[in-house]
């Protein structure tokens, strides 16, 4: 596995989750385990625009800066690595519950650690 893939997979997911933020909001909302209130269906909606934009911006960025790929792979770790972290907190405090909120915790430390190691491995 190179470094390019691990940012395609990143990038096809973040995609995947923006298209059923957009599309299905309320399914997106439930999943982690949250009622739906007054305007979070514009919210998530606008974040799965982000998380669309996210991920295409991800998929494509091997082929943008092949040469700087290590750095651009140390940065989005430390973002997946945040998203660990305010996902872990979001759980430990229920404000989300789910399988899919902890298959998203466990996703995201899989690609910050893919993201740290293959960083290291790619600059040598």
């Amino acid at each position: 596995m190179t470094l390019g893939m691990i940012f395609r997979i990143s990038g096809i997911i973040l995609f995947i989750n923006g298209l059923s933020m957009f599309f299905a909001p309320s399914m997106a909302i439930e999943m982690y385990g949250m009622t739906i209130a007054e305007g979070m269906t514009v919210l998530i909606r606008g974040l799965g625009l982000s998380f669309v934009g996210t991920g295409i911006l991800v998929f494509m960025l091997p082929s943008w800066i092949d040469s700087k790929l290590a750095a651009a792979g140390i940065l989005a770790g430390l973002t997946q690595l945040a998203w660990f972290f305010h996902l872990g907190y979001d759980l430990y405090t229920d404000n989300i519950s789910g399988t899919p909120a902890i298959i998203n915790l466990l996703l995201t430390a899989i690609f910050a650690i893919l993201f740290f190691v293959m960083s290291a491995k790619h600059s040598k």
